[in-house]
């Protein structure tokens, strides 16, 4: 069974484009990423391993205080910084980057004057963070509202929380 889910995977897009202007995808941002069209040219099947653009569009992180790409504390990938962050928004031409990959406390949260969004899907993560999770969804305007769902006990109760943020 899991050959086949790591199969799957393997034929899966490690990116996608919305309204040519937010750019989504597991991880983050790479130091080989130079253009969009890398992103089209990857190559499926493909198997992710050692340092490479695949690798960082799954496991790199945003992190706060630092200039650059840093090597990731958690041991795969690079950290990065705001500045990286303009930089490839201003090279690719797109408004922001929407990522998962790490648990927040209020299921999204902004990174680089909101040119990043992490977006964390699972309440009560592994029943060890009091976390909730978020749905963010993008209007034909690319206007971004999120859906917030608290960790609850016993049935799951779903509130929308409007955001007046306009573009993210």
């Amino acid at each position: 069974m899991d050959f086949m889910r790591n199969d799957t995977f393997q034929c899966m897009p490690l990116s996608a484009l919305v309204g040519e202007r937010i750019l989504c995808m597991h991880g983050g941002i790479s130091p080989q990423l130079k253009s969009l069209q890398q992103l089209r040219e990857i190559k499926r099947p493909t198997d992710v391993a050692g340092p490479s653009l695949e690798m960082d569009l799954l496991w790199a992180d945003p992190v706060i205080g630092i200039s650059g790409f840093q090597v990731n504390i958690r041991g795969a990938s690079f950290g990065f910084g705001a500045d990286i962050l303009a930089a490839i928004c201003k090279q690719l031409n797109i408004d922001m980057v929407a990522r998962a990959h790490q648990v927040v406390q209020d299921g999204y949260e902004f990174f680089g004057a909101r040119k990043c969004v992490t977006i964390f899907s699972a309440p009560h993560y592994c029943g060890q963070f009091d976390n909730a999770a978020a749905i963010m969804s993008v209007d034909e305007n690319l206007l971004c509202s999120f859906q917030i769902l608290r960790p609850t006990v016993g049935r799951a109760v779903t509130r929308i929380i409007p955001t007046s943020m306009g573009k993210c």
